[in-house]
């Protein structure tokens, strides 16, 4: 089992198609379907069923997949730490969510770089599950995510219960009286599903009805129709509060009998690391910056 076979599986598996594999690549058909074979033959379990037009990945395959991904992203590591070294004297690799990249973390990273100059950082865009695996395999030393971990490799830290606002555009006129539930239909709301609890407070809120004509699955989006149908929709509290200081939103007073959710951050650390003190420090800026 060598790299090269590796990537020749994955490719596979994500696009079910020898062809397009070999393509990206940059070696002939032949030789994607040689390394998916000797693959096959150290595992004793064939990896894709195959007819004249489909491609579809095996039981085993899917089982394989997730490791097959690990290894490859252990190595690329390898390689580029490697490499750095001969450059920086200390490279720290940090993920968290797009939404917390955007909107909270930026200025702490900005800053710390700033005053670290031998330090390389690379950043990681993932959901937090996919976060939390990585660092229990060693590929991140530090992260911010939203479910709990107990590892002996890893340090967990609550930085903040977020808690959920209304926001609107700063040209929507706030009604007289306090904007309740069932209000929400009749203002123009754009729905941005924060999963979780709050999922789940959404549907007693709503009374389990999709009142709402427009559902989106990013921040800018939501932003850009609060603008554009002056409407509402709910941000968890440490991104608005930064959008209502650069006065691109309002808070828009909400008034419920099922009390708004909070959801937790957490600030992983990985315990073993060749920059501890740097990796402190890091992690001091990102506390602070909530």
């Amino acid at each position: 089992m060598d790299i090269d076979q590796l990537k020749a599986f994955i490719f596979v598996a994500n696009t079910k198609s020898f062809t397009r594999t070999a393509e990206l690549l940059n070696v002939v058909q032949s030789t994607v379907t040689t390394r998916i074979q000797a693959l096959e033959m150290q595992l004793g379990k064939e990896l894709f069923e195959r007819d004249k037009r489909n491609i579809k990945i095996t039981d085993a395959g899917s089982i394989f997949l997730q490791y097959a991904e690990r290894i490859l992203d252990l190595n690329n590591e390898g390689v580029k730490a490697v490499q750095l070294n001969n450059c920086l004297s200390n490279h720290i690799i940090i993920g968290t969510t797009h939404v917390l990249w955007d909107y909270v973390l930026f200025e702490a990273i900005d800053t710390f770089q700033k005053t670290q100059l031998e330090t390389s950082i690379s950043m990681v865009t993932e959901h937090s599950n996919i976060l939390i695996r990585k660092m229990i395999d060693g590929l991140i030393d530090l992260a911010i995510v939203f479910y709990p971990v107990n590892h002996t490799n890893i340090n967990m830290e609550l930085i903040i219960e977020d808690s959920f606002v209304l926001v609107a555009d700063r040209h929507f006129k706030i009604p007289e009286n306090f904007v309740i539930s069932r209000d929400l239909r009749n203002h123009q709301y754009i729905h941005l599903n924060w999963g979780g609890s709050f999922t789940a407070w959404f549907k007693q809120v709503s009374e389990n009805q999709d009142f709402y004509h427009l559902q989106v699955d990013h921040v800018s989006l939501l932003l850009k129709f609060l603008k554009t149908r002056n409407g509402l929709g709910f941000l968890p509290n440490t991104i608005a509060k930064r959008l209502i200081q650069q006065d691109e939103v309002i808070n828009v007073p909400f008034q419920t009998d099922i009390n708004v959710p909070k959801r937790s951050i957490y600030l992983l650390k990985r315990k073993k690391n060749n920059s501890t003190k740097r990796l402190d420090l890091l992690a001091d800026n990102i506390k602070n910056i909530f």
